[in-house]
């Protein structure tokens, strides 16, 4: 008998051993037909080696991988199949066993449910806890990385790259599009992601060899200009009115993130973008900030198709609120750094400006000249004695206009404080400078200004000091401006109205 058992083992273990190479060479319902044949010829061995003797109990065995693997068919057959293996092989015909095993089958069946359901429940939960994980640290990373940002243009692309990087939120291409100042029109900034499937799958196929985290793509971003150019030509002519009721429009009215799963025909804006972007599904998330309606994040999967789930939209909601509130902040800082590079009265940059762009360009005036023009209007205490300050400002203004309409886009004009005005030209010679100071002269000259003809020259006219780093020894920055000055003076002694260099 021990050895008979012995044979038992030696059969099992060799069934078992089969059984588990032939899994992996089929599908699933390969697999579980193969199982429950095995657990039947399992059945047939102990037959032969016991006389039938436990036949009854093994045929539990039977039953029960068949409900595991084919669930309550796979009982019924199996049961019935057992009262047939017990008729042919025994001579039994008892009822009684065939509704015990019956009676088996709906057993496993209830608690294989059981277990599978608990463990569906189990990997639900898993799932969400590692989705929301995930979720938190993106957030902890781009939270930090915002934090270290001030400028528009690299906050963009983080929060672009949160939500497009497979170690982000992952979808395949984000846009972002701004309201303006007037709060009249969105105006696309930046998108981020592929126009084509074949772009999507060769910019996964780079990073996936490069290994990147959510932190170097994000540092990718910056320094790599050309990434994603098609796109944002694209996106950078977008100007999407919010004086009609498009898409856009009914996202930042409701507050909430839109769903969009087909395009309407209707709506203008929305066919924009599917011709422009080739979108059929979209998730659309208003851009808000403390009741101020900052702009719109626009997501989509045009790569790998992946339907947008009520699950995925709600992952980005944080991250959007987020991103609102930083874009918000950036926008007033750079508002403010304007206030306090700018002169108020004639929006050009004032003198504090002046200084800072001179130090940067200084260190370059060995590798190229370095110019500038310091300009004064001629007889200006008695324009403003004559007809008041509120009349002298207006020609401060018009004064800045003409200076910035006379110059290139190189040059760079400065309010130096009072009548005084400045220009920065980088890059240009001596002569150059001379040639442009006496444009700006001439301009001035021909031009009409309120009261000019009350002047003692009978028009408003400016006289102009010329400096250029050529000739200068000096290793001070600020010395430039002194020769300027010194040449300025030598123009007003002349006789005002003239460039003196």
């Amino acid at each position: 008998m021990i050895i008979q058992y012995i044979q038992l083992v030696i059969y099992t273990i060799i069934l078992v051993i089969i059984t588990n190479y032939f899994r992996f060479k089929g599908r699933t319902t390969f697999n579980k037909c193969f199982l429950v044949v095995s657990s039947l010829v399992l059945v047939e061995i102990e037959g032969l080696l016991f006389d039938f003797l436990n036949t009854k109990w093994i045929l539990a065995v039977f039953i029960g991988v068949s409900v595991i693997c084919f669930h309550i068919l796979g009982g019924l057959v199996s049961a019935a199949v057992s009262g047939l293996i017990l008729f042919v092989q025994i001579g039994e015909s008892d009822l009684t066993v065939l509704f015990s095993y019956l009676s088996f089958a709906g057993l496993v069946y209830l608690l294989a449910s059981l277990v599978s359901n608990t463990q569906i429940e189990s990997d639900h939960w898993l799932n969400k806890l590692t989705e929301n994980s995930k979720q938190l640290n993106v957030f902890k990373e781009v939270s930090f990385s915002m934090q270290q940002t001030l400028n528009l243009q690299k906050l963009l692309k983080t929060i672009l790259t949160s939500v497009t990087a497979g170690y982000g939120l992952g979808f395949n291409r984000a846009i972002i599009l701004l309201i303006d100042e007037n709060g009249s029109k969105l105006s696309g900034i930046m998108g981020t992601g592929p126009m084509t499937a074949e772009e999507g799958y060769k910019t996964w196929n780079r990073i996936t060899k490069s290994k990147y985290n959510l932190m170097d793509l994000i540092e990718n971003k910056e320094s790599e200009k050309s990434i994603d150019l098609l796109l944002n030509e694209r996106v950078m002519r977008l100007e999407i009115p919010l004086d009609e009721p498009n898409f856009l429009y009914r996202t930042l009215e409701s507050e909430t993130p839109l769903h969009i799963k087909g395009i309407d025909e209707n709506d203008r804006a929305l066919q924009l973008f599917a011709q422009q972007f080739n979108m059929s599904e979209l998730a659309v998330f208003p851009l808000i900030s403390q009741g101020t309606k900052v702009g719109i994040l626009i997501v989509d999967n045009p790569v790998n198709k992946k339907p947008i789930t009520a699950t995925a939209i709600e992952s980005v909601i944080p991250l959007a609120n987020q991103a609102a509130i930083a874009i918000q902040h950036t926008r007033l800082y750079s508002k403010i750094e304007d206030m306090a590079l700018k002169d108020g009265l004639t929006a050009l940059f004032n003198q504090r400006a002046f200084q800072t762009v001179l130090e940067q360009h200084w260190t370059h005036r060995k590798q190229s000249p370095l110019s500038t023009i310091l300009i004064d209007i001629d007889y200006f205490k008695h324009f403003n004695d004559t007809n008041g300050h509120l009349l002298g400002n207006q020609v401060l203004i018009q004064l800045a206009d003409v200076i910035k309409s006379s110059i290139d886009n190189q040059d760079l004009a400065f309010r130096f404080g009072g009548e005084e005005f400045v220009v920065l030209l980088p890059s240009t010679s001596k002569e150059a400078a001379v040639q442009v100071a006496e444009r700006i002269r001439m301009n001035v000259e021909n031009t009409s200004f309120p009261c000019g003809e009350k002047q003692p020259a009978g028009r408003l006219t400016i006289s102009l000091g010329v400096a250029s780093t050529e000739e200068m020894q000096s290793s001070i920055a600020f010395d430039l401006v002194d020769i300027a000055d010194r040449a300025l003076y030598r123009a007003k002694e002349a006789g005002k109205n003239k460039v003196v260099c």
